[in-house]
Formats: structure tokens, C-alpha cells, sequence
């Protein structure tokens, strides 16, 4: 796998130093260039960035010396990075940048207000992981240390080996584990114990779950381009998930999108949206050509 180049969107600091630091990292482990985005929400288009007699212009200036002055603490010059700044909404102002770099790598901090316009909408952060332009990478944590550990979450059903060949690329320095929760629905469960199904059917039922969940497995190891660990958990895949994020050896779990491709533009997984909201990892929600 190639990668062009790895684009940290930033907003605020020092709450984004984090995207700047796991971005600049990434970059450097890749030899990838490092693109550093940020889209002005004000009055005003492209043309009056560039104008001191504005606002759009002054927030333009101003956070493109903070940018330098955060990139010289990582100990990059401005020659050694490209800095986009557009003006208009952050989602599409993001998604119009990717769709010119074609990033192989999105970093963004995870966005959870709750304005009307994001709870109808999404957050930046949904919007972008649903426009499908590229992996993104979305903070949690501080940025302490370089990433170690990995999981990367299968279902039994979408394509994981694209998941695992893509964050085995993007981290080839950090050691890999494959999860899949075995999970009985409640509503088959309830079903089940209506038609006189008894406990130990349901168990048996489970065991079958976990046999071809270890199947699976086995089979997504085998196919990995390095070596993988595998674990299976048990309970609804969200909750389980968010339960291993909490484990301080686990610093990030990658996941898929969680839709078909009709209507990932518009929409991420139960999932996947859970996850950015309950995980205390970073999350990273991979693409697949799908």
C-alpha cells in the first residue's frame, strides 16, 4: 500500500494537538507527506482568506501561525507540510479537500456537541466517515505515546481482510488483534424462548455462534499480510468493544462503516456511531472498496 499523504483536519487548539501529533507521526513511520487542514466557518468565501480587513481573513492568518507554531513543537518547518485553509461548513469544506488529495488517512478529533443541525445532520466527524473519501482516524486521547496495540472488529460478515491488510499498513509497527463479539439478539433470544426453546438450546446455539466466529477468525489470520493475534468477546458488539477499549494495552480499534454501499454517503452503523461515542480508545473507521 502506497499513501500520498496523511490529512490532520484541525479546528481548535491545543485540543487538536493530538491530530497534529498522530498525524505528524503516521506520516513520518509512512514517509507520507503530511497535509494539515482547516476550514474557517465564517462569513466569506476562499478569496477573502487571504484579506487582513475581514474576520474569515484574520481567523485565516491566525490559525495558520498556530498550526507553524504547533508543527515546530514536532519538530517540522513549514517547507515540510502543506497547509489547506478554505472557508465554509467544516464537513464539506473537508470532503471537497479529500476529494482533491485522496488522502490515504484522515486524523480528526472526535466531535460531540449537540446542536440541532448536528443531531439531524451528524457531527463533522460522522459526515466525513459517511462521504467515504478515506480512512479516518478519530482521536480520543491524548497523543502520549506512538500507538502499540490494535484491534481490529469483525462482524462474520463484512470485509474484514481489507481492514486488516489496511491498518497493518498504516501501523506496521504496531501488533494486531482480531475481535468478534458473538451476540444472541435479544429479539431471537425472546423468539426462541417463546417457541419453547429452553436454556440449554440457547447455549448450544451460542457455542455455534462462537465455533464459526473462531472459524472466521482463523480464516482472517491466515489471510493477514503479518502476523495477528485473535480474541472472540461476547455480548452486543458495541458494548463489548467499548468494554476493551477501556483496557489500557488497547490504544485503538478499527472498524468498518457499517453500511452498504447505497447509503453509506448518507448514514454510518449503529455500531460505528456508538463506538465514537462510548469507546475511550481512538477509533479508526477503515474504507473499503465495497
Amino acid at each position: 500500500m502506497t499513501t500520498r499523504c496523511i490529512l490532520a483536519a484541525v479546528g481548535q487548539f491545543p485540543r487538536d494537538e493530538a491530530v497534529l501529533t498522530r498525524a505528524h507521526e503516521i506520516a513520518t513511520t509512512l514517509r507520507a507527506a503530511l497535509v494539515v487542514a482547516h476550514v474557517v466557518d465564517l462569513p466569506g468565501g476562499d478569496a477573502d482568506l487571504g484579506r487582513n480587513d475581514c474576520l474569515a481573513g484574520q481567523a485565516a492568518f491566525a490559525m495558520r501561525d498556530r498550526i507553524l507554531v504547533a508543527l515546530a513543537g514536532l519538530g517540522a518547518g513549514a517547507e515540510d507540510v502543506d497547509i489547506r485553509i478554505k472557508a465554509g461548513s467544516p464537513a464539506l469544506g473537508l470532503i471537497d479537500i479529500c476529494q482533491d488529495l485522496r488522502p490515504g488517512l484522515v486524523v480528526m478529533r472526535a466531535h460531540q456537541k449537540a446542536r440541532i443541525s448536528e443531531k439531524l445532520l451528524g457531527s463533522t466527524t460522522e459526515r466525513m466517515i459517511a462521504a467515504h473519501q478515506a480512512p479516518v482516524l478519530v482521536l480520543k486521547r491524548p497523543a502520549r505515546r506512538p500507538y502499540q496495540r490494535a484491534l481490529v472488529a469483525t462482524n462474520g460478515e463484512d470485509n474484514a481482510h481489507e481492514a486488516v491488510s489496511l491498518v497493518a499498513a498504516l501501523l506496521p509497527e504496531v501488533r494486531l488483534q482480531l475481535v468478534q463479539a458473538v451476540h444472541i439478539a435479544p429479539q431471537l433470544k425472546q423468539a426462541m424462548l417463546r417457541i419453547g426453546t429452553y436454556q440449554d438450546a440457547l447455549e448450544t446455539h451460542r457455542e455455534v455462534l462462537r465455533r464459526q466466529a473462531d472459524e472466521h477468525l482463523a480464516a482472517l489470520a491466515a489471510k493477514a499480510p503479518r502476523r495477528v493475534s485473535r480474541r472472540i468477546l461476547t455480548g452486543d458488539p458495541a458494548v463489548a468493544l467499548s468494554r476493551a477499549s477501556r483496557s489500557p494495552k488497547v490504544d485503538l480499534i478499527a472498524v468498518g462503516p457499517g453500511r452498504t454501499s447505497l447509503i453509506r454517503r448518507a448514514f454510518i452503523g449503529s455500531v460505528t456511531r456508538r463506538l465514537l461515542r462510548d469507546a475511550d480508545c481512538d477509533i479508526l473507521i477503515c474504507r473499503t472498496e465495497s
